[in-house]
């Protein structure tokens, strides 16, 4: 039995939220994305002559900041309960306060998000810190899905026959007559 031929397929990117995690690679023909959720994996594709739109944006991680500031809020609750001892307290003040400056610091680091929209999927990934990543690989894209419409435009321009030419006008005598008109009362 002969195995199935393996593309090469390169590693573009990663988007994670709290229920899934999301990979991006490249191949020769599209962009695969493999979407793990819990313990099942979905992988689906985006081919570059179906892209309707690739978009480049930057946004904060906001959520991902709630992790930090809650555990901060833990620790500080317990740097309260715990004022009857000194260096237990004041440890959990220590931590309380290196988990909120965390928050703030993971709430205003930038993340780049590029977003491929395909007829019946996405692809996203997101760059923490890196906006000359993201736009490389925007760059990529952009330029694949459009060699890749290109060609598929040139070869449907070429299997579609020439219309027909339009009749020729009638000259006057083979006019059909006109409609008789009514008598208005």
């Amino acid at each position: 039995m002969s195995e199935p031929v393996r593309r090469p397929r390169r590693y573009l990117g990663r988007a994670q939220t709290l229920s899934e995690r999301v990979r991006t690679y490249w191949t020769e023909e599209a962009l695969e994305v493999d979407r793990a959720d819990n313990y099942e994996i979905r992988r689906r594709r985006v081919f570059f002559d179906e892209i309707l739109l690739v978009t480049l944006h930057n946004t904060r991680g906001f959520l991902i900041s709630v992790i930090p500031l809650l555990t901060g809020l833990l620790f500080a609750t317990l740097a309260l309960v715990s004022m009857g001892e000194p260096d237990a307290s004041r440890i959990f003040w220590l931590f309380a306060a290196f988990f909120a400056a965390l928050a703030v610091g993971v709430a205003l680091i930038p993340v780049w998000v590029v977003t491929v929209y395909g007829k019946r999927t996405r692809a996203r990934m997101h760059f923490r810190w890196r906006q000359a990543k993201a736009r490389q690989i925007y760059a990529e894209i952009t330029r694949a899905a459009a060699e890749a419409q290109r060609a598929l435009a040139l070869r449907l321009a070429s299997e579609i026959p020439e219309p027909p030419l339009p009749p020729l006008p009638f000259s006057d005598s083979e006019l059909p007559p006109p409609p008789p008109e009514e008598a208005s009362v």
